[in-house]
């Protein structure tokens, strides 16, 4: 029998099943476990778990096990079957064998533009772009065609002609050759953005910058409600929120959760 930590477990069971929409009833029913219990371990009741009930949670709601005993706040399971990557063979031995960079891999994946990456690329190796600049093409030849015909009745504009024929042309361009362009330029998006992640080392602010940070935003919020009486504690929390994400902060949806009660606690004790 494991202790749980903290009685945290018992919230995010909570809010594990509450994401689903589900009832207690209609989990425990596809858990095979009675709904009492899960309902006592819900409400924080129950002090024990076994460690097969909570491999038996973490399996049903995709979670890691370390998720739902608070040692960590990550949901996502690492120990996921390699068949589900979705990758070959060799391209999984390329990475147990060491001989790929695997924080350069993760950095690539993650990054906001890597599925625009690959759906472009895709379309280079499928050519489906291909007809639809071969009738943007046919369109300036037929504008080079008008300008052909306008040399011949009137020969002394046929430099000046020339030249802009030529420049019409240079425009003339392959679906092929335009999905390797954007290619290039959303790689290169990528790796300048990475890099900075690489060439900016890691700062943080001080206890007293943040205690000013947290007091200015308090009074913007304040601000705010005041101007709006139906501007309630949870709408002044979400508004500090979203001014420390738009400072940089990264907070995941459990953080977000966590500080978003904490904002609404504190707006409420201090009215």
């Amino acid at each position: 029998m494991k202790s749980l930590p903290a009685d945290n477990i018992h919230q995010r069971l909570s809010d594990l099943r509450n994401g689903t929409g589900k009832s207690q009833q209609e989990v425990a029913d596809e858990l095979n476990i009675q709904a009492s219990v899960l309902s006592r371990i819900e409400r924080g009741e129950t002090k024990a778990v076994s460690h097969d009930l909570v491999i038996k949670f973490a399996e049903y709601y995709n979670v890691s096990t370390d998720y739902l005993l608070c040692i960590s706040d990550i949901r996502i399971r690492r120990n996921v079957e390699l068949e589900e990557l979705g990758l070959t063979n060799k391209a999984l031995l390329q990475l147990l064998q060491g001989n790929v960079n695997g924080d350069i891999l993760s950095r690539l994946l993650e990054h906001r533009y890597f599925p625009q990456l690959l759906d472009t690329i895709n379309s280079y190796f499928t050519e489906e772009h291909n007809a639809g600049f071969a009738n943007r093409n046919a369109v300036i030849d037929m504008g080079t065609a008008s300008l052909r015909e306008l040399i011949k009745e009137n020969p002394d504009c046929k430099i000046e002609t020339q030249h802009g024929i030529r420049e019409i042309n240079a425009q003339k361009i392959t679906g092929t050759e335009a999905d390797i362009e954007k290619i290039k330029s959303i790689f290169l998006v990528i790796l300048k953005d990475i890099k900075k992640e690489f060439d900016i080392p890691f700062s943080d602010v001080s206890s007293e910058e943040l205690q000013k940070q947290l007091a200015n935003m308090r009074k913007q919020a304040l601000f705010q409600k005041k101007k709006n009486p139906k501007f309630n504690e949870t709408n002044m929390a979400k508004l500090v929120m979203n001014m420390f994400q738009n400072m940089g902060m990264d907070l995941d949806e459990y953080e977000q959760e966590l500080f978003q009660k904490m904002m609404v606690h504190m707006f409420q004790r201090k009215r």
